[in-house]
């Protein structure tokens, strides 16, 4: 009896859960995109800057002479970079406060309802 009692009691939250609307979730989409495009074009430009560098190393050093792609194959299977190359990338990555709150703000100025009625 009791674990129907328990079960019934959070189950009854699920009645106060909020529906997301289609343009909601659409604008969260282009929110979390926009938000983080600074963070996610500093990853992509720093790991292009390592696999460059190491691909004229490779040029270089004629290490691809004979392999069908050259460096640019040969150092596409190798690590180029250490994860702690990319920290300093991180002081543009928003948290999860900032996109929340950023969402609610674009949200509130076009008007978007968050939940379906």
């Amino acid at each position: 009896m009791r674990i129907i009692l328990v079960l019934l009691f959070f189950l009854s939250f699920n009645s106060f859960a909020c529906e997301l609307t289609t343009e909601y979730k659409k604008l969260r989409a282009e929110v979390t995109k926009e938000i983080r495009s600074s963070y996610n074009s500093c990853l992509k430009s720093t790991k292009a800057y390592f696999f460059y560098k190491a691909v004229a190393k490779c040029e270089e050093e004629e290490r691809g002479k004979n392999i069908g792609g050259g460096c640019y194959h040969v150092v596409g299977y190798e690590v180029t970079h250490d994860e702690s190359e990319l920290n300093h990338c991180k002081i543009l990555k928003p948290t999860t406060a900032q996109s929340i709150e950023y969402l609610e703000q674009v949200a509130k100025n076009k008007k978007v309802e968050k939940c379906s009625k």
